[in-house]
């Protein structure tokens, strides 16, 4: 009897293995069948490992996870790595939507650290992977925002949620610690530059605009005291 329900058990498991199994790769097919997916990818130095030490072929989950969170960082223009500590299941819905209604449509995704790692080496952002420590997550868009901007609205978001530490940032192809964060984030935006530089060029011109105005009238004050001065001698 005991023999006859181990084997029993030994064939549930078995069939419960095969059908995860092709779960994964039909996840996986359906990953690698959509635009977002393939739409960027990191440059590297060397092409990433494929299998484990022991020659086993990475699972299809890890795959999967891999592939997600290379494009993320490849096709964001800015990526925020914050690390979140006891956060409820209410808490982190409430903080993804606080992000995506108030940072121009930002995404909050936990993260494996060992596994996000892997994506960055031999990556021009190696050194990105020291600030993934614990349990970390990123912040993403997925579309085209002004950056500054975005990254602004995001640091305010998170500084209001304590169970939530900014670590640093990805901005474009740059590295950045928090201070340098909070100095990228000071600067005004794009189309507050360019009225100003609009102000600077626009500025002489309009002085010499007023410069000329200025004649025609003291050329008229002129003429008319000469002809007051002209009358009284008469």
């Amino acid at each position: 009897m005991l023999l006859k329900l181990t084997q029993r058990a030994c064939q549930q498991l078995l069939a419960h293995t095969a059908v995860r199994g092709q779960l994964n790769q039909l996840l996986l097919k359906q990953s690698l069948s959509t635009s977002s997916f393939v739409s960027a990818k990191l440059e590297r130095t060397q092409a990433p490992k494929t299998q484990t030490t022991y020659k086993k072929p990475f699972s299809y989950r890890k795959q999967f996870l891999f592939g997600t969170y290379d494009t993320q960082i490849a096709s964001s223009p800015s990526v925020v790595v914050v690390q979140h500590h006891n956060l409820s299941g209410s808490e982190l819905m409430a903080h993804r939507r606080d992000l995506k209604t108030k940072a121009q449509g930002a995404r909050l995704m936990i993260v494996r650290p060992k596994m996000i790692k892997a994506v960055l080496r031999d990556t021009r952002y190696t050194n990105l992977a020291d600030l993934f420590s614990g349990p970390t997550a990123i912040i993403y868009w997925t579309e085209k925002v002004d950056t500054i901007v975005a990254m602004r609205q995001a640091m305010d978001v998170v500084k209001k949620q304590r169970k939530i530490i900014l670590m640093g940032a990805k901005f474009e192809d740059m590295l950045l610690n928090v201070p340098m964060m909070n100095n990228l984030v000071d600067l005004p935006s794009l189309d507050i530059l360019r009225a100003q530089v609009v102000g600077i060029i626009q500025s002489p011109a309009q002085q010499l605009a007023a410069v000329l105005n200025r004649i025609p009238q003291r050329l008229v004050g002129v003429l008319k005291q000469k002809a007051e001065a002209k009358e009284s001698s008469e």
